[in-house]
């Protein structure tokens, strides 16, 4: 007999979908039977609810710069089984810079740090949704939760630190968990950040793990500095000391279960959160959860990925395995026993960004032309905020709103605008001296929240520049007003 629903689901979504499908009805269907069985163990909260909570929902506290907050201290031995958060943001790519450290029975540097977007599989300070297994995100990337299991055996520590100019007034929480026994062999949870910006001569080193244990989850996120593609890289996990890796990849997409580029998709143990496009200047962040295959060892892991791929060579001639000079950050996820070896230093708040923010110019403060049509308003405000410092409005299809500027020396630049989307924002084309610089970018949105609009990098000369704003219309679904609501921009030189 035909099963009808599942031609159907195949027919929609394809045979990948039913994979991950069945992946997630068999992970439910283990948690179903859990419950079933009765064990002994008392459960725990730690959460951001006001204390004084029969007459009060302000359920929030707030993260001053440069402080941290104690999300959880629990004493005894135990389980953490679930971390939930939202956000309330104060600046762009908050989520790259609150920190997030966890410590076990009383260790003096954490096993977990990492940023929080990176922590719950979104990373370069973005939001998008993921549903995984351990890891879900919803509420148009604002909502976090995570189910790693974590033991400990006297106590643990869980804290967010503000390492953000601004402060974060709205951040919600709960951390919960289970006061029980614990395994004498049971292991502990770690997760550890990593960056080069850009890369270095030879592979990126995702990890270097000393000890015992189960290799369980990266997520790797790429900024694209160099024209071609960057996703030609292996994966490569030396273990137990190995001098050739006895794991060995096809390719940065294959290993996060992709083909032939990348495309946004999540699923239970694979995904690519964000990706944002191929040109030169485009940001991509992935993430695999090795659940139904840790890589297991006895004495130490080291976890490779090559920064390899479609580009020019020296001399001006293009090749297929190229070594580029991309900017790529990582955290590496997995369960050891005993003391782990020392993690490099996190960088510091706005080092971990794609835009350098302290280069950044507010809208307000910038000399516009004035458009042959529509209304510029400007508002005078101190610092970013969600109400923008230049809204253009009533613009005719194909007007311009130029911005001039200047670069000081020659050299290879990208611009960043940060834009606020409106439900009655318009569809808009950005130029550079007069010549494409980006695909349609639409300003349609009801969330009235910043999002970067990353355009192309391109070499500048020393001197002024004009980067214009096109109107093209109304987007699909907007009402017709042709807001074009501008908070500033960056403009950043190549790294080097």
């Amino acid at each position: 007999m035909i099963n009808f629903r599942a031609a159907d689901l195949l027919l929609r979504f394809g045979v990948a979908a039913i994979v991950s499908l069945v992946g997630l009805t068999s992970s439910r269907a283990q948690d179903l039977e859990q419950v079933t069985q009765l064990k002994d163990g008392k459960n725990f909260r730690f959460s951001s609810t006001n204390a004084n909570w029969k007459t009060s929902n302000v359920d929030f506290v707030p993260i001053l710069p440069g402080k941290t907050l104690t999300l959880a201290d629990v004493k005894g031995a135990g389980t953490l089984r679930r971390i939930w958060m939202t956000v309330l943001p104060s600046q762009p790519c908050y989520s790259r810079l609150l920190t997030i450290r966890i410590y076990w029975d009383g260790e003096k540097e954490p096993s977990v740090q990492c940023p929080i977007g990176d922590f719950f599989g979104v990373g370069l300070g973005l939001e998008r949704n993921v549903n995984s297994i351990p890891v879900r995100v919803s509420a148009e990337g604002r909502a976090r939760s995570c189910y790693w299991v974590m033991p400990f055996r006297k106590s643990a520590r869980v804290t967010v630190t503000n390492d953000g100019d601004y402060a974060t007034w709205g951040f919600y929480y709960q951390v919960d968990g289970i006061h029980e026994k614990v395994k004498e062999d049971a292991p502990y949870f770690h997760a550890m950040y990593r960056q080069q910006y850009p890369t270095k001569p030879g592979n990126y080193v995702i990890a270097d793990i000393k000890g015992r244990g189960h290799y369980v989850g990266t997520v790797l996120s790429v900024r694209s500095t160099t024209e071609g593609w960057f996703g030609e890289g292996n994966d490569y996990f030396f273990v137990d000391g190995e001098t050739t890796p006895s794991l060995k990849g096809t390719g940065f997409e294959d290993y996060f279960g992709e083909a032939w580029a990348l495309r946004e998709t999540t699923g239970p143990y694979a995904g690519c959160a964000l990706f944002e496009g191929g040109f030169v200047g485009a940001r991509a962040s992935c993430y695999r959860w090795h659940l139904p295959d840790p890589v297991r060892f006895e004495h130490g892991l080291r976890v490779e990925m090559q920064h390899q791929g479609v580009g020019p060579k020296p001399g001006g001639n293009w090749g297929n395995n190229v070594e580029r000079a991309d900017e790529y950050s990582s955290v590496a996820f997995w369960y050891q026993i005993g003391p782990h070896a020392p993690y490099p230093s996190m960088p510091e708040g706005m080092d971990r960004l794609a835009f350098d923010y302290r280069l950044f110019e507010s809208a307000a403060k910038m000399s516009l032309d004035p458009p042959k049509s529509g209304k510029v308003d400007i508002i005078k405000q101190n610092g970013l905020r969600s109400n923008s410092d230049v809204n253009w409005t009533g613009a005719r299809d194909g007007a311009d709103l130029n911005i001039p500027f200047s670069v000081k020396s020659d050299g290879q630049y990208q611009i960043m605008v940060l834009i606020t989307k409106s439900s009655d924002g318009g569809l808009a084309q950005f130029l550079l001296d007069g010549k494409k610089i980006s695909d349609p970018v639409s300003f349609y949105g009801d969330d009235e929240k910043m999002h970067e609009a990353p355009l192309e990098f391109r070499n500048l000369s020393v001197g002024t520049h004009v980067l214009t704003l096109r109107c093209l219309g109304r987007p699909a679904g907007a009402e017709d007003g042709r807001r074009f609501a501008i908070d500033g921009m960056i403009v950043q030189p190549l790294r080097k």
